[in-house]
């Protein structure tokens, strides 16, 4: 099993980047987004407020 993660400044931002990401590197690799996982992330000063991830 393999772990991909993905930051952004909104929850949609963080799930978008995922999908980017994940056409990117794995582009054979099945993933929809109602399977990753997404959390905050960081405190009030970072950019990057949510952190996606899925595992494949």
């Amino acid at each position: 099993m393999q772990r991909e993660t993905a930051r952004g400044r909104t929850r949609e931002e963080a799930l978008s980047n995922l999908d980017k990401l994940m056409m990117s590197k794995h582009p054979d690799a099945i993933f929809s987004r109602d399977s990753a996982q997404v959390y905050e992330y960081g405190n009030e000063k970072s950019e990057d407020k949510f952190v996606s991830e899925c595992t494949f």
